[in-house]
């Protein structure tokens, strides 16, 4: 992680055990877009985005401490907890009086001013488009849900195979109901404003996605995987006391959030998330990698609306410790993403993955000496469990000007500009 932290970052997770930090400072987000309503960002492309990042996973060992998270979740949407108690309260009042009635015509109507935003993660799919109908109602409120198994998401969803039409639609915040033949349904098209923290061990994250690794449903999910090593002394992990001065200083935090509004100008993001969209290109280019090519863009709009929260959260004020943050979370759910799902990707990318884990994309032009023929690029290529057809990817190189290709020699060369850039490796 970086060194020095936005201010809101550092002290949420302040008291959260060390090796647990860098999944803490990604968690924290969903819980905090929960706070904001009826607030927008606009994309570098033009597009209007509501507050995010919406959905963030923690994948990690069993018995690591992944619920070390909850206690700064739970301080962060205390407020949301207290608007749910009061909302309780009218709901049992409404069933008393519903089912006193009996088979009476006139039961009473469902109270309309009566949101719960912070639902238990074992709802139905009906109760959720019911759910969300009321926070929209309410002022277009999002939902915040933490899921101690990320498979929870079968049952809200109405089974496995809705799981990724509902994250497409909430990374989107789109429109998502049912229609109900009966007067009993929950018939409804609300906008699908739902956010959510999960977490599991790293054999279910990858059998619960092998089927949604390429069709863009994962690259909508930030991520943050920890391995064995990142928990580096032994013993029982130590957290901090979530006292009155904690909360204190969160609120003045979580109180920029709650009181913005409307569109939301965010100066200087523009340009830090060009060039880290720039690096994102040649890292694909470099490496030929359609796992990497997959989930970079989506990865680099989620890190930009970190930034955006994180700007409204520090005062309106934007910091080098943000820019840091967001180009470290961008490579963080990156690196996360192909440590855990591209050593699945044999039978789906269009080559093998090597070690994934220790090296990630591998730049193959910088395995190749300054000057080099096709020949060398395709018995490269094969070595990495890739195809030997190299004839896209030698284009590809020579636009973004990478290489020079001498057609009497038959020879690719290295442009001063690359290796000004990339100097050669010993």
């Amino acid at each position: 992680m970086p060194e020095r932290l936005p201010g809101y970052v550092k002290h949420a997770i302040s008291k959260v055990p060390d090796y647990m930090r860098p999944a803490a400072a990604n968690a924290l987000f969903p819980p905090s877009a929960a706070q904001m309503h009826d607030v927008t960002f606009r994309f570098v492309d033009n597009v209007l985005h509501e507050p995010g990042s919406k959905m963030e996973g923690c994948i990690a060992p069993s018995g690591f401490g992944k619920g070390y998270l909850d206690a700064m979740i739970e301080a962060i949407i205390r407020n949301l907890r207290q608007h749910d108690s009061e909302s309780q309260k009218k709901l049992a009042e409404y069933a008393r009086i519903y089912k006193s009635k009996g088979q009476s015509k006139d039961k009473p109507d469902r109270p309309t001013d009566a949101a719960i935003l912070v639902p238990e993660p074992d709802m139905t799919n009906p109760a959720l488009i019911l759910l969300l109908q009321d926070a929209e109602r309410e002022g277009n409120r999002s939902l915040y849900t933490t899921m101690a198994e990320v498979d929870l998401l079968d049952q809200c969803c109405g089974g496995h195979k809705k799981v990724t039409k509902v994250i497409r639609l909430n990374y989107d915040t789109k429109r998502y109901g049912a229609q109900r033949a009966t007067v009993d349904g929950i018939t409804g098209n609300p906008f699908l404003r739902w956010k959510f923290n999960f977490s599991c061990v790293e054999e279910k994250a990858v059998s619960f996605f092998k089927a949604s690794m390429l069709d863009g449903t994962l690259g909508r999910i930030g991520i943050s995987y920890l391995t064995r090593d990142s928990k580096r002394k032994r013993g029982i992990p130590r957290q901090g006391n979530y006292d009155e001065a904690y909360i204190k200083k969160l609120d003045e935090y979580l109180i920029r959030l709650r009181a913005a509004t409307g569109e939301i100008h965010v100066p200087k993001i523009n340009n830090l998330i060009n060039r880290l969209d720039n690096e994102m290109d040649e890292i694909a280019d470099l490496s030929d990698c359609d796992f990497f090519e997959t989930m970079n863009h989506r990865s680099v709009n989620i890190a930009w609306q970190k930034g955006c929260l994180l700007y409204v959260a520090e005062g309106y004020k934007w910091s080098k410790e943000i820019a840091d943050f967001v180009e470290w979370s961008l490579y963080y759910d990156l690196w996360s993403k192909i440590a855990v799902f591209a050593p699945q990707m044999k039978n789906s990318c269009n080559h093998i993955i090597l070690d994934q884990r220790k090296y990630g994309p591998a730049n193959m032009l910088d395995m190749l000496s300054d000057s080099f023929t096709e020949d060398m690029l395709c018995q490269l290529r094969q070595s990495r469990g890739m195809s030997v057809y190299c004839a896209n990817q030698l284009n590809t190189w020579q636009c973004r000007g990478y290489i020079t290709y001498d057609e009497s020699a038959k020879l690719y060369t290295k442009t001063p500009d690359y290796l000004a850039t990339h100097p050669s490796k010993p």
